[in-house]
């Protein structure tokens, strides 16, 4: 009768292990948690086949640190500069002291290189666009369209990321101690100086390379000198506006975003008059082109201005 309630017994337990924490088992590695002192967990279970692991809060706490989001190695020696507040400024990833905002700050840095790279790559594609085929233009442009529409949703994405994450480290400063402030500060005063020291060495070394012990002299007679005229060929640039007094906010905001992805000219004329430009094109199809995608990318109103000699001439009088 003993031995048929101990069977009994074992066989309840199993059949509770299993329609209880059927989950547990079926995934091949789980985690509960028991409870201790004012409901936090003292020890965590892990199931793992037939095994089950018991963990204490040490054991704990070295899973969770293992979860820590980790900058990539050849990226973790970069110099950054972020302002977190007027009293705090960080240099390293390092510098960051809440995980979450260190991630945040990561993606916005990452994706500010991404816009760079793609920067590059559209200026590449357009010096191809000039020297490309009729059939390859529309291959081209619309290779530099696709570039330009990932760099405007990325610089959308950017200030955002980094605004969250100077928030987050900024809430963990402002309930900080003083003493704790103070010797973050003069950590990285010491870091600071460490990186002028290194810049002062660099400076130093190049200061104090030898000349050439030989000096050679060029006779000015046996160099050849040809004149050349200067250019008469008519230049096409992308109108973005011309205004007289205080720029539009709106607009003055939509010509910072164009100049994230091209180079934006600025001048004033014999009026007074400030005019906004892009592009320098030699060919007026090209000129149409990229009148587009300007207003694409938000400048709705561009139009195309010819130029000879840096003076501003009709469209007209260009084409002919």
């Amino acid at each position: 009768m003993l031995t048929l309630s101990k069977t009994s017994i074992k066989t309840s337990f199993i059949l509770l292990l299993f329609t209880v924490g059927i989950s547990f088992f079926s995934t091949g590695n789980s985690v509960c948690n028991k409870p201790g002192e004012n409901g936090i967990p003292d020890q965590t279970y892990r199931g793992s086949g037939d095994t089950i692991i018991i963990s204490t809060p040490a054991e704990k706490k070295e899973i969770i640190q293992e979860a820590e989001f980790k900058i990539p190695d050849n990226f973790a020696r970069e110099t950054i500069d972020f302002q977190v507040n007027p009293d705090i400024s960080y240099y390293r990833f390092s510098h960051f002291v809440k995980n979450e905002s260190k991630k945040l700050f990561y993606e916005a840095w990452r994706k500010e290189k991404e816009v760079k790279m793609l920067l590059a790559q559209t200026d590449s594609l357009r010096k191809a666009y000039a020297n490309a085929s009729v059939e390859l233009k529309e291959v081209v442009s619309a290779q530099i369209l696709k570039a330009e529409e990932r760099s405007i949703a990325l610089n959308e994405e950017i200030p955002v990321e980094y605004e969250k994450a100077r928030d987050e480290e900024n809430r963990y400063w402002q309930s900080a101690s003083a003493d704790e402030k103070t010797k973050f500060q003069e950590k990285i005063r010491l870091f600071k100086d460490s990186i002028r020291q290194i810049a002062n060495l660099q400076i130093e070394q190049l200061n104090t390379k030898k000349l050439p012990d030989t000096i050679t002299f060029y006779n000015e007679a046996q160099k050849t000198i040809t004149k050349t005229n200067a250019p008469s060929e008519i230049t096409y640039k992308i109108l973005i506006g011309s205004f007289k007094g205080k720029i539009p906010t709106n607009t003055l905001n939509s010509i910072k975003k164009l100049s994230l992805l091209r180079k934006v000219e600025k001048y004033k004329d014999e009026e007074g008059i400030t005019i906004y430009t892009t592009g320098s094109l030699k060919n007026y199809q090209e000129a149409v082109i990229m009148q587009n995608q300007v207003r694409q990318e938000g400048i709705k109103s561009a139009t195309i201005a010819a130029y000879q000699h840096g003076t501003k001439i009709p469209v007209d009088k260009a084409r002919k």
